[in-house]
């Protein structure tokens, strides 16, 4: 039996062997580097897959409804979903190549362990999606290179952008950032369902709005102290009930909700509404000094300049002669000819 399973598996890869090599064009290498380096294209499809699953586990994507019918919203505007998949799928593939040709610069190398982190990260999600992937032509050795893109990035960025990196970011800049993007907020969240998972009646609905109001005006005229509320939801918290005394994450003011919170001023209060779920939020001043702030630096940082420092790495990659993307792949593999409707999308049913 072992023997019929063996052989069977070595057919599937000749057969994926001979669909990557269709007309007579090479299609298994989404980008070279000279003789010796190759990027699998594997990587660029298991990219759409990763940022398939994002944007659906978000909200952004309906995930069993065909992406061609689909549009993203980035940035305040509709972008269609199978371009825009692909669009940020090749811009992985030469920041890739870009990391590799300024790491070999910087005589940056991944370390065994990292690279055995890679490695495990990749089975894990081998692993949790098999059929989809091997369905979609992704090996787990592409998804390897996926990790290993993620964690030699890390590596770059921290050398050029941090503490003692070659371009580091003070403090100064740092908090500017944060100011100008960032929240901290109490909040109290209350989904439209029961807790057996039913859903609210309208007469329930407009009972709860009506709790809210209340506690709002209470909280308003400094009857109820805000922050007491949120931590006794926060202890009590259900799937679809829960609260938190400080809560600080970036808030995009393109768009409605985010022109609500940081349009308020410290202590002022304001709703945010769906058709699922009621939150009453108020805005507290940010804390640079909170133990958890300064844990979060490296993350805050990574989110202020890693956009710019990917953009570096496409220019670099682009602008190397050393360097080629195989368009043919690209078109072949475009997000519009996978199906990722089966893969596994964690729940995430808090409002944020």
């Amino acid at each position: 039996m072992k023997i019929l399973k063996k052989a069977a598996a070595m057919i599937a890869a000749a057969s994926l062997a001979i669909s990557l090599s269709a007309c007579g064009k090479d299609v298994s290498w989404a980008a070279k580097i000279g003789k010796d380096t190759t990027v699998p294209i594997g990587m660029y499809i298991y990219t759409q897959a990763s940022n398939f699953r994002t944007y659906a586990q978000n909200g952004m994507l309906n995930a069993s409804t065909s992406l061609e019918k689909q549009t993203v919203k980035v940035s305040d505007s509709d972008k269609k979903a199978t371009e825009y998949l692909d669009k940020e799928a090749v811009k992985t593939v030469k920041a890739y190549a870009g990391a590799l040709l300024l790491a070999k610069e910087m005589k940056i190398e991944l370390t065994d362990e990292e690279t055995e982190q890679a490695n495990s990260s990749a089975k894990e999600q081998y692993d949790t999606d098999k059929e989809v992937y091997e369905k979609n032509g992704v090996a787990q050795s592409s998804i390897t290179e996926y990790y290993k893109n993620l964690s030699l990035q890390s590596k770059l960025f921290t050398a050029i952008y941090g503490v003692d990196g070659t371009k580091p970011v003070s403090d100064k800049e740092l908090k500017k950032y944060i100011s100008e993007n960032y929240a901290t907020i109490s909040y109290i969240q209350q989904s439209f369902f029961n807790e057996d998972g039913t859903a609210m009646s309208d007469e329930q609905k407009t009972k709860i709005k009506k709790q809210y109001e209340k506690m709002k005006k209470q909280a308003e005229s400094g009857k109820l102290k805000f922050t007491d509320k949120c931590k006794e939801f926060n202890e009590k918290a259900t799937t679809y009930k829960n609260g938190s005394e400080k809560y600080t994450t970036a808030w995009d003011d393109s768009t409605d909700d985010g022109k609500k919170i940081m349009g308020l001023k410290p202590g002022e209060l304001t709703f945010l509404e769906t058709d699922s779920a009621i939150v009453l939020v108020q805005k507290q001043k940010i804390d640079y000094n909170d133990a958890g702030m300064k844990d979060s630096r490296d993350v805050l940082l990574m989110r202020y300049k890693f956009s710019d420092f990917t953009k570096e790495l496409v220019s670099k990659a682009e602008g190397d002669k050393s360097v080629s993307f195989n368009q043919d792949a690209f078109d072949k593999f475009g997000s519009a000819t996978r199906d990722f409707t089966n893969l596994s999308i964690p729940s995430n049913y808090n409002y944020y």
